[in-house]
């Protein structure tokens, strides 16, 4: 489907699922020509609001023992009961944040629209900017600029990317954020955006030219796991890093629809998307097979259970898909009707905590 929104960047699968709807959702309540003229979202901080359990939500992370769910408007919500009651944790923007991740109980980043990366120290109670468009096109322009003037083919056409991808303003979307320890992590998004940090945040740099991404596909999520880091993508494309020559290279799947995410587990790597695609690899991703799931339905979220080793995926249609820890059996389970799930995580209790974008729910995990 094809359609024009405020930016042309935000033309993703991903986005078309889930932005659409927040599209649809948001105009309902003030006009949008006159949600559009009211203010940039990277100059002004999140509004507080109420009832953060009914908010829309796009992901859900675990910061050690507390939960931590982001969404529409900038929204941060936590918990430290397991998912019973919700406070807010002020954010510097009012951007859409669609993904986080926490590799310890403390360090933690959030992504969004508007190029945003935001930062916390303290286990998602404050958070500060880290990188935003405005920001990252100066950056990257001046990073690329002086290898493509002396020759460098490779910074020339990231270079290109770059300067076509910011033609419209600070708009490209980070789609998701992963790190691999508290200092060494990735961002990816929307038309080939890849970003790294070797020192927390403090620095990005741009890795357009260290991916076999000529297309510049875009980049729908980053995890890591089994020794390995993978980035899925839109026609069936995915990434692994080389960590030998630091370079993503690319990996044949024989899937041609978009890739929405990705769970990895000590030894099966699940590339999961549109129309309830499930492909697996239980090689680093050499081969694939397809896995037959109970639902046609897009699957916009996956996690593997800490206690069993076991595959646990959710769809906008409000279904979880309950597998086992090989990722070749599921079952599908009914949660709310209704629902757009967007997120997943396992909290303590044999339970399971789901964002979605009519809000936040706990879900027994059996």
């Amino acid at each position: 489907m094809n359609f024009i929104c405020r930016s042309a960047v935000v033309c993703s699968q991903r986005l078309r699922m889930i932005g659409l709807l927040f599209l649809a959702m948001f105009c309902g309540l003030l006009p949008c020509a006159v949600q559009a003229a009211i203010q940039d979202p990277l100059d002004f901080p999140s509004i507080p609001v109420g009832g953060l359990s009914a908010r829309p939500m796009q992901a859900v992370g675990t910061a050690g023992e507390r939960l931590v769910a982001v969404g529409a408007r900038g929204v941060i919500a936590i918990s430290d009961d397991r998912g019973k009651t919700w406070s807010q944790s002020a954010s510097p923007v009012q951007s859409d944040l669609v993904a986080v991740h926490f590799p310890t109980a403390k360090m933690g980043w959030a992504v969004g629209h508007d190029g945003v990366v935001l930062h916390s120290q303290d286990g998602g109670k404050t958070w500060q900017k880290q990188l935003d468009g405005r920001l990252a096109k100066n950056l990257f322009v001046q990073y690329y600029k002086a290898g493509a003037e002396s020759g460098n083919a490779a910074y020339k056409a990231a270079l290109g990317a770059i300067e076509r991808n910011y033609k419209t303003g600070p708009t490209l979307p980070l789609l998701d954020v992963w790190f691999d320890d508290e200092r060494n992590g990735f961002a990816v998004g929307a038309f080939g955006l890849i970003i790294a940090t070797t020192d927390g945040g403090r620095t990005w740099i741009p890795w357009l030219d260290r991916i076999d991404n000529t297309e510049m596909l875009h980049l729908n999520a980053i995890r890591g796991g089994d020794g390995g880091i993978y980035i899925a993508a839109e026609r069936g494309a995915v990434f692994r890093l080389d960590r030998a020559n630091g370079r993503f290279g690319a990996i044949a799947t024989g899937y041609t629809g978009s890739f929405f995410g990705l769970a990895v587990s000590q030894n099966v790597l699940l590339a999961y998307g549109l129309k309830g695609a499930v492909y697996r690899s239980a090689d680093h991703g050499r081969t694939w097979d397809v896995v037959n799931v109970p639902s046609q339905t897009t699957i916009s979220g996956g996690t593997v259970l800490k206690t069993t080793g076991a595959f646990a995926l959710v769809n906008v249609a409000g279904e979880m898909l309950m597998g086992d820890a090989t990722g070749l059996r599921f079952s599908a389970r009914q949660g709310k009707k209704g629902w757009r799930y967007t997120g997943i995580a396992q909290i303590p209790g044999e339970q399971l905590l789901l964002t979605a974008l009519e809000g936040i729910q706990v879900a027994p995990l059996k």
